[in-house]
């Protein structure tokens, strides 16, 4: 089977096979990357594990390279711009010659490539053949042409690849082909995407929170009781399932680690502004809500209206700010 596979992508990946121009390739199946361990232009060590959480586009090419490589680093180039500023996506580089770091660095300053977002990559020892990592880890075209003139000396994928948060290759485009930055953009940001499901669902309750507590005010107004109380006890629900989600999404799926808001100028401290406040009153709307609820079902009617009266005004702004928040974070401004 790893044959198979081998020989299905080594016919995608060969040079001089045609790629459709402007168009994102599909594998004909997702293949995970092996293991490698190589050198960053930096000196730090990269492997596998490292790239783990992030979508990253694989470029094969060698400094000296006189072939492909003349049009596949300027794409790359342009890819750099094209997700400038967005931590969810890197751009990876393995160098095919093992050069050394230092000349990686040079390289990587001649082509203005961002060391956060633009990883160059060699041979982490002399021992090590970029090559049959190449072959082994990336199932890609890399072989070495002994009678070539100087610049030719190896035959190398000129493909794209973009692979996803968990090491999976989910296709590429032709590299030599700068129009086809838009769809090999577009598809990485689609796979960056799939991580923040659980926001877009947690601003849905919100949204669904904030309708339930405007009908519950308008049913009490009306004095009609059993919707009132049907509908907040169903903003109580729905906005205990958003705490369970944000919890789980913040501590298990992102590891504890924030999202950051990439939005400049008078946005900024705006959004700062409502996160700060949404976040405040999130904390004592909770257990007011809880009261309030507790209070009306228990038929005590006077605390139950004293403290909803402050209760309902702080419980909507929360809902709405969360919506707020989740559109600037993660469409206005995302990080993928």
């Amino acid at each position: 089977m790893r044959s198979l596979r081998l020989v299905v992508l080594l016919g995608l990946a060969w040079p001089g096979a045609p790629l459709a121009a402007a168009e994102f390739s599909l594998l004909p199946q997702p293949l995970q990357i092996g293991p490698f361990v190589l050198t960053e232009r930096g000196g730090a060590t990269v492997s596998r594990e490292d790239l783990r959480g992030k979508v990253w586009i694989a470029h094969f090419f060698y400094p000296t390279c006189q072939g492909v490589c003349t049009k596949t680093v300027p794409t790359m180039r342009k890819v750099q711009e094209a997700v400038a500023g967005k931590p969810d996506i890197v751009l990876v580089s393995i160098a095919l010659t093992g050069d050394d770091p230092a000349l990686l660095q040079q390289f990587a300053q001649d082509h203005q490539a961002d060391p956060k977002q633009w990883l160059f990559l060699t041979a982490s020892s002399k021992s090590d053949d970029v090559l049959a990592i190449v072959q082994e880890s990336f199932f890609q075209t890399a072989v070495r042409n002994p009678d070539a003139k100087p610049g030719y000396e190896i035959d190398h994928s000129k493909s794209l690849v973009v692979v996803d948060r968990q090491g999976i290759m989910r296709g590429y485009v032709d590299g030599t082909d700068a129009a086809n930055v838009p769809a090999l953009v577009a598809h990485a940001r689609r796979v960056a995407a799939e991580r923040y499901w659980l926001p877009a669902q947690n601003a849905v309750l919100n949204s669904l929170s904030t309708a339930l507590l405007i009908l519950g005010w308008i049913a009490i107004k009306r004095r009609r009781e059993t919707l009132h109380k049907a509908c907040m006890l169903l903003a109580l629900a729905t906005s205990a399932a958003f705490l369970a989600g944000y919890l789980y999404f913040h501590f298990a799926v992102l590891d504890g680690q924030p999202t950051r808001f990439r939005g400049e100028g008078w946005v900024r401290p705006a959004y700062f502004t409502i996160l700060l406040t949404h976040t405040v009153l999130a904390a004592l709307v909770a257990p007011l809500a809880l009261y309030v609820a507790y209070q009306g079902l228990r038929d005590r009617r006077p605390r139950h209206v004293r403290v909803a009266r402050w209760t309902l005004p702080m419980w909507l702004y929360v809902s709405v700010t969360g919506v707020v928040v989740y559109v600037l974070l993660y469409q206005v401004y995302p990080p993928y």
